[in-house]
């Protein structure tokens, strides 16, 4: 065995490693020096290349996500912004709502009227407040609106209220009044609420004129850079408001927003780095778009990737002269190890490589040296792990084969026979040869779970016969697993406790399950009996993981083959219930096995 094994090992280090190391010196010989310089120039490079990749990509990921963290919080900021003008023009429009509950329209007319009157002169970004019933009949608010509102009803603003009254409703900027008011841009906001005329309780629609010359305020304080922009697009992306209306970049950063709800996007618009943020406004079904200008963070990266090209080959040029000039002095001891490799390589394994000069090639012959001794010293701990553990397998197959079992079972055989119990003879004898044939296996580890079943009918049918009622037997296999490879002799050890351990001075009964359960294979053996403490429990699973000595012989050489074959998935589990029962239950993984006990 010995023999077999280092003539394997020194097959593969001579026919891989030497020939391989030879090959590559051969190349260089004469012009060993250039090769070094090529190999040294390629390998700086890289790094170099690696190098400055890695820091430029850093750099842009970093600038990339500063312009994306500082256009959220520039759109956050104009958002919040708007959102504060539109809560105080809803608290106005709450207050309205709360004071036309708490006052009767029929017998509070002139106070109704003065909180309106109130409320629109104090407010000078509204320009008109009204309350209409539900039939567009002017109620409360701006007297003007009386005259000429003749057909509130069928206005966009009146119509989108009474569609949906649980929501305010912000219309786009449009002129408001007619010939007898000075006209201007608004937006309308209507809302459905609630007043009492007459103790009587109505639905009517409320409506607040604002003037557009504050949303445009609002818009003009933000700074976004040369050609930074803002949109304020409709919940059909129409456009109701830009910072930079009718110049070239509007409509290209329009078509952007429409294209992508919500979020950020990268473009350059008229040729200008811009990058773009969108954000809902609550309240309203409008988006905020804000456009920033960031082409000096573009011209810096551009900047950032000249310096580093500049960097690389200034470094190349450096690295070329000092390569050269070490190449030169590195050539001959390494022509000297290629021919201490080459009667390597010729089958002289065992001799040693002896180099001088270079300080860095001489420590490159030591490490090969150090390499040879070391593989020689795996190689004596490979013999003599491969002689362990045959002696691990004979021992296994010993304690398998219980001679005390077989004695056992021949004497049974000749009492019977003294007894003329000629039946129960051969059934014994027959029972025995199949339980060894099946123990042997012709040497294999692994038998389909079928087999195993029968070596334990065959084993428990030559029991029975000896200990006559003392146990009862019977199995609840499911079928589906007879053809499933299992480590062989794992369950005999299980029902034997079972026989001696477990049923007590009554006639007990063993049951043997098998079942697929997710992704394991699972096995139960259960006698009734006087049970197992939990203390005992406990000290059995310290035996099984080595940490206590004990006589449970046959649980630990399953626990430890299965976590050897298996690997730690597989699992042996002990319960109980005194004077009720004793459970083992084996956890093995399916499908990691084949038949020779090979991964699949």
């Amino acid at each position: 065995m010995r023999c077999i094994t280092s003539a394997i090992v020194l097959k593969s280090i001579q026919e891989f490693l030497p020939k391989n190391i030879v090959k590559k010196l051969t190349r260089i010989d004469l012009s060993i020096g250039q090769s070094i310089l090529i190999s040294t120039l390629t390998i700086v490079t890289i790094v170099l290349a690696v190098t400055g990749l890695i820091f430029y990509t850093s750099f842009s990921i970093h600038t990339d996500a500063l312009v994306e963290s500082q256009s959220r919080e520039i759109n956050k900021q104009i958002v919040l912004n708007y959102e504060s003008y539109i809560n105080s023009i809803i608290e106005i429009a709450n207050y309205i709502q709360s004071s036309s509950l708490n006052l009767d329209l029929k017998n509070s007319y002139e106070s109704l009227q003065n909180i309106y009157v109130y409320n629109m002169e104090s407010k000078k970004d509204v320009v008109s407040l009204a309350l209409y019933d539900k039939n567009g009949v002017f109620l409360l608010g701006d007297l003007d609106r009386k005259v000429y509102d003749k057909q509130v009803i069928l206005s966009f603003w009146f119509q989108n209220a009474m569609k949906d009254d649980a929501i305010f409703h912000f219309s786009p900027p449009h002129i408001s009044g007619d010939d007898t008011r000075t006209q201007e841009e608004i937006i309308s906001v209507s809302k459905v609420v609630d007043y009492f005329d007459g103790s009587v309780q109505k639905k009517g629609v409320l409506l607040l004129e604002l003037n557009f010359r504050v949303i445009k305020e609002l818009a003009g304080k933000t700074n976004l850079g040369p050609g930074g922009h803002i949109l304020i697009l409709n919940d059909d992306d129409s456009l109701i408001y830009s910072t930079v209306s009718g110049a070239p970049m509007a409509p290209e950063s329009l078509e952007l927003a429409r294209a992508q709800y919500l979020g950020g996007f990268k473009a350059d618009i008229n040729s200008i780095g811009m990058y773009g943020n969108i954000n809902t406004l609550s309240h309203t079904r409008w988006r905020i778009v804000t456009v920033t200008n960031i082409d000096d963070l573009n011209k810096a990266k551009s900047q950032m990737f000249l310096n580093l090209f500049l960097i690389m080959g200034s470094s190349l040029l450096i690295t070329a002269l000092v390569a050269l000039f070490i190449s030169r002095r590195i050539s001959k001891p390494l022509n000297q190890l290629k021919k201490c490799m080459l009667r390597i390589e010729s089958g002289d394994f065992y001799s040693r490589v002896e180099v001088t000069g270079q300080k860095e090639i001489v420590l490159v012959a030591k490490s090969f040296n150090d390499m040879i001794d070391e593989i020689r010293t795996l190689m004596d701990r490979l013999v003599s792990e491969q002689r362990e553990k045959r002696k691990t397998e004979l021992v296994a197959l010993q304690n398998q084969i219980n001679p005390h079992f077989l004695y056992n079972t021949l004497d049974s055989i000749v009492w019977l026979a003294e007894n003329e119990r000629s039946e129960d003879v051969v059934t014994t004898v027959v029972a025995l040869a199949r339980f060894f044939r099946i123990s042997i296996s012709k040497g294999k580890n692994f038998i389909a779970v079928k087999d195993e079943i029968s070596h334990i009918r065959n084993y428990l049918t030559i029991q029975k016969i000896r200990y006559i009622g003392k146990f009862e037997y019977r199995f609840e296999i499911d079928k589906d697993i007879y053809n499933y490879k299992v480590m062989k002799l794992i369950l005999q050890p299980l029902v034997e406790n079972a026989i001696y351990h477990g049923v007590g001075e009554e006639e007990g009964t063993i049951i043997i399950r098998g079942y697929k359960k997710e992704q394991f294979l699972v096995f139960e053996v259960e006698n009734s009996g006087y049970g197992i403490p939990k203390e005992k429990i406990e000290m059995l699973y310290q035996i099984l993981n080595g940490t206590m000595d004990g006589h449970s012989v046959g649980l630990r050489n399953v626990y430890q083959r299965l976590k050897l074959y298996y690997g730690d998935k597989a699992d042996l589990i002990i319960s109980s219930e005194l004077d009720e029962m004793t459970n083992v239950t084996l956890m093995i993984p399916s499908g990691l096995q084949n038949g020779d006990g090979q991964n699949e």
